[in-house]
Parts: C-alpha cells; sequence; structure tokens
C-alpha cells in the first residue's frame, strides 16, 4: 500500500485530482446499487421497475410534494440533474411519460441507472429551455419593471427644464390637468368650478363677501353677492349674428398704452387660483401713466386700465364656439359705479406663429411661477434632503438660466421698454360685440359694460399649453399645496341659459377707425382689403369672425362722449 501511496504522491497534481475523483465516484456508485438492491430485496421483489414506477413522470405513484422532497428543493425544483433513463430538463419541466412501459419491465433484470452526474445531460431532442444546472428549468417570475418610474426627474411645473426662443417649449399633445378636491376647511369666500362641487357656479351665491382683504371688487364699492339672483342676467353669454340693440358708440375707442414696463413694479404679476393677473399700479399724479381709454358712448373720457385677467378657456362663445381663452381688461366708470371690461377672445392654431408680444407677458407669468416653484423646492429639501438635494439643484440652476435668457431675449426685442396692451399683435380689431351682464365670478356684480372684439387673437398651441400650465399647475408660496380651483382644465364659468342679456353689434357700418377716417373721410375707404389702403401706412382691414346677418329691432341711442 505504501509503494502505491509514494507513487500516487509523484502524481502531477492534476491527474491525483482525477484519480480522487474517479475513486469519489466509483465509492459513490457502489453505496448507490447497494441501497437499491437493499430496498428491492426489502420488498421481496414486489416493488421492481414495474412495480414501482406507474408510468406517470417515471416516479410512479409518487405525489408531487415526493418528487419535490426527492429532488432536495423546497419548491418542486430539482437542486441536481439526475439523469432517469432519458429524461431531459425539457421532459422534467413538461411532465412528459415515461419511455419505460411499467408492465412490460422485468424486475429480475433490473439494473440500477446511470449514476447521477454534475454534468450537463446528454443534449436532447429538442433545446431544453435553460442549461440543466443547479438553476430551475423553468424560470423563476421576476420582479415587473417598474415602467411609470422615469430614470431622470420630470419637471412637470413647466414645458422645459430650460425653455428655447419663445414660445417656450411644451408637449406636442394639450395636457390635462385634474380637478383639485376641495379643501378641508375652505374659508367662506371659497369657489371653485365643478359643477357638482358645492362650491361650485351654481351655488356661487352662497359665497360670503367680505373686505378688500377676501374680494378684490370691494375696492371698487362691489360687496353685495349677485351670482344667480333671479333677474339679473348672468354673463358670460353667447354672441352671434343677429343682435337685438343698435350699437351705442360712433368712434373706435382710442387707447393709450401708457408708460408701463412688463418688468417694472407698475405691472404686478399674480397667479390666482382662477386666473392669470396683471395688477396695474393706480394712477398717482399726472406720471407715470398708466394705460387708459377714451370709450365713446359711455359719457365718461380717459377710463384707467385697472387689471388684466386671462381665463382657461374662453367664458363667452361666439355662435356656440367657445374659444382656447379670454383676456379680459377691466375699467371702473366712476360715475356709473360700474366696471366696463374689453375681452380678447385667444385662438390657438397650429399655422398661427407664435406672438411675440403675448410672450413677453407669458414669460412674466412664467417667472413668478418658476420663482415659487424654486421656494417649494427648497421647502422639499430641507424635508427630505437626501432625496431632493440634486432634482433640487437642477430646478435652481434651469431657472437661474432660464431667466437669463429671458432678459437677453427681452432686451433684444424691447421687453424691458414699455408693454402695450393695445399693440397689433393683441388688438386686430376695433368692432365688437357689446352688452351689459355681470362679473363672471363672485361677486357677479351686475351693471358691467362688456365688450367683445370680433377678431380673435391668434397664439401658436405652445403658448397657449404654457399658459395653461402655469395657471393650472402653480402651487402656493407658503404651504406649496397646490391652490388651482379648476375643473378638468377650465376656470370658465357656464355660459348663462335662463334670461341671456341683449347684446349689440358694432361694425364697419357704425364707424372706422380714426387713421382710416383720415385717409379715405368719415366712410372709410371704399375697399378696406385692396390696394386703396396699400401705401398709406393704413393696417389691412381684418374680417370679422361672423358678419352680422340681420337688423336689430329697436333703433340707435346715440350719446356722445
Amino acid at each position: 500500500m505504501a509503494p502505491a501511496l509514494a507513487a500516487f504522491s509523484k502524481l502531477p497534481p492534476r491527474l491525483r485530482a482525477a484519480y480522487a475523483a474517479a475513486l469519489a465516484l466509483s465509492v459513490a456508485l457502489l453505496v448507490f446499487g447497494a441501497v437499491l438492491l437493499a430496498s428491492n430485496s426489502m420488498d421481496g421483489g414486489g416493488r421492481g421497475v414495474g412495480g414501482g414506477l406507474d408510468g406517470v413522470d417515471g416516479f410512479g405513484g409518487a405525489s408531487d410534494d415526493d418528487v419535490g422532497d426527492f429532488f432536495g428543493g423546497d419548491d418542486g425544483y430539482p437542486t441536481a440533474s439526475p439523469a432517469f433513463g432519458t429524461a431531459s430538463p425539457t421532459d422534467v419541466e413538461t411532465a412528459a411519460p415515461s419511455t419505460v412501459n411499467p408492465t412490460t419491465a422485468d424486475p429480475t433484470t433490473f439494473e440500477p441507472s446511470p449514476p447521477p452526474s454534475l454534468d450537463p445531460s446528454p443534449q436532447p431532442s429538442a433545446s431544453p429551455e435553460r442549461s440543466p444546472t443547479r438553476q430551475p428549468v423553468t424560470p423563476r417570475p421576476t420582479k415587473p419593471i417598474d415602467t411609470f418610474r422615469p430614470t431622470e426627474p420630470i419637471d412637470t411645473t413647466s414645458p422645459t427644464a430650460v425653455p428655447s426662443a419663445p414660445p417656450t417649449p411644451s408637449p406636442t399633445e394639450r395636457p390635462t390637468f385634474q380637478t383639485r378636491p376641495v379643501p378641508l376647511d375652505p374659508p367662506a369666500t371659497y369657489f371653485d368650478y365643478d359643477p357638482t362641487s358645492p362650491y361650485g357656479p351654481w351655488n356661487w351665491g352662497n359665497v360670503e363677501v367680505l373686505n378688500a382683504t377676501e374680494n378684490y371688487w370691494s375696492e371698487f364699492g362691489l360687496v353685495a353677492n349677485e351670482c344667480n339672483t333671479e333677474g339679473v342676467p348672468q354673463s358670460p353669454i353667447d354672441v352671434c349674428t343677429r343682435p337685438e340693440r343698435h350699437c351705442q358708440e360712433y368712434h373706435e375707442f382710442r387707447s393709450k398704452r401708457g408708460d408701463f414696463k412688463i418688468n417694472g413694479d407698475f405691472l404686478e404679476k399674480q397667479i390666482l387660483p382662477n386666473k392669470l393677473r396683471i395688477l396695474v399700479a393706480r394712477r398717482d399724479g399726472d406720471e407715470p401713466d398708466p394705460p387708459h381709454v377714451d370709450f365713446s358712448g359711455v359719457g365718461f373720457k380717459d377710463l384707467d386700465l385697472l387689471n388684466i385677467d386671462i381665463k382657461i378657456p374662453s367664458e363667452h362663445t361666439v355662435c356656440g364656439k367657445r374659444y382656447d381663452g379670454e383676456m379680459q381688461y377691466y375699467f371702473f366708470h366712476p360715475v356709473r359705479r360700474s366696471l366696463l371690461v374689453v375681452a380678447w377672445l385667444l385662438e390657438a392654431n397650429a399655422e398661427y406663429e407664435a406672438n411675440e408680444h403675448v410672450q413677453l407677458l407669458i414669460d412674466a407669468f412664467q417667472e413668478v411661477h418658476d420663482a415659487t416653484e424654486e421656494d417649494c423646492m427648497q421647502q422639499e429639501l430641507f424635508e427630505d434632503e437626501a432625496s431632493t438635494e440634486a432634482q433640487a439643484s437642477d430646478a435652481t440652476n434651469g431657472t437661474a438660466f432660464l431667466r437669463r435668457r429671458r432678459m437677453a431675449k427681452d432686451d433684444k426685442k424691447g421687453g424691458n421698454g414699455i408693454w402695450d396692451p393695445f399693440h397689433r399683435d393683441i388688438q386686430k380689431t376695433i368692432h365688437f360685440w357689446g352688452y351689459t351682464g355681470t362679473l363672471t365670478e363672485p361677486p357677479c356684480s351686475a351693471g358691467t359694460l362688456w365688450r367683445i372684439m370680433d377678431v380673435p387673437v391668434p397664439l401658436a398651441p405652445e403658448q397657449l399649453q404654457q399658459m395653461a400650465r402655469i395657471l393650472f399647475d402653480q402651487r402656493d408660496g407658503a404651504t406649496c399645496a397646490p391652490v388651482g380651483t379648476h375643473h378638468r382644465g377650465s376656470v370658465a364659468r357656464p355660459r348663462n341659459v335662463g334670461d341671456p342679456a341683449r347684446y349689440y353689434k358694432c361694425t364697419r357700418d357704425d364707424y372706422v377707425s380714426d387713421d382710416e377716417r383720415e385717409v379715405c373721410g368719415d366712410e372709410g375707404c371704399s375697399d378696406p382689403f385692396g390696394e386703396a389702403v396699400f401705401g398709406t401706412g393704413l393696417d389691412p382691414y381684418v374680417a370679422p369672425i361672423v358678419h352680422v346677418t340681420g337688423p336689430p329691432s329697436e333703433p340707435p341711442t346715440m350719446s356722445p362722449s
């Protein structure tokens, strides 16, 4: 024995390992054969291959649990791949019947099956799903991929983190906005636009109108709630082609742009729960001048512009059509003690280029929105610094860059100069529908004089989307909670269908522009679209949305201004 061991020790290590493995395998085969023979002897030959295999999966009457226990796994998967007969990994997975015929097998000629091997089984006739290693033949289910979790933070507060040239890019599809739930403890002045809400338009008559803090309109003595009051024709209304009254004006309203800059302190940008508002500083002496208008037919000259409100979509409709937005200019008549509102309908169309003058206004609101988002990101950073630090840093850097770009753009386009509310990009007509109605939000004050301009303001779709995101995604600067009271992306009061106000329509038959009158006389140019206006410096006449097709039912009542 000693010489054999000495000779064995002189073999190369790799060869010694091979001999040792062969010896261990031989011992294992001997033990395995002995156990099988002993088991057969104990059963008295009554459970040989024929008695022990019932033709189901090659395991006789073993249950599924027995099969799992036999393989050594707690889930029925093999821990190794023993080769019973011609079974392959695919055979085990699909539970195919054994090729052994249990009724004809002779137990006296029983020979043990080939020993188990740690090497892969012979190549099966069909390709197995996996190699017969220690991994299960049938793959275990993996954790589903979270397809809703982006790889990078998505900026939902503005169309893009760093906007490019105007208009600021935004998604090609118009975004949708979910209705905000009613606050847990809403103030008495709270109202929203959900028609099914206890605070919705049909219940605005219950809104309390308090002092100037809660009610902006109290500055003008409008403190009585007249929403949904019987006998008070409510606004908005639908206007169309058959007015019931004559035009009350005999010249265009004569506007002066004033001295206020879009980025100055005299035009305060506010993002409120139901509108974007430009609050114009009140006149204090002769200079600087706020924008003001000389209206015809109202008995007073030079009314100052108080504020500009932007609603999405439009509140007034034209022949049943609702436009994409409405920009409302508010004035106060000191003698009548009532408001006068000029409404410009906003129309977004892919065929329109970006309205650069309106974009200056949009960008001013975007800066307010971004400043609030920056503050909220800082608050969230303090609350959860580890998870939001990178995101807050990106948002801050993006906002700073975006402001630098806007400042450069404003300098290039004169944005730091005076902003004209009556710029030709906004005002393309001097004619309008007029009627007497109410405010379109609480306190719904009666006696409000409306002028709905008959040519819409053109916008690129991206500009409308940017305004919508600014308005509907705004958060409270103190609590960072959403503040919007819209209903599915709308802050338009439902149109009055009960007892609508009677409207009139001013057209070229009533008056032409002052410039056209200078060139062609009181009757205007005979062909305002053609060569008659070329070379005169006049802007071409723009056709209205619709033309009046029927005469009013009462004679005109003219009162000089």
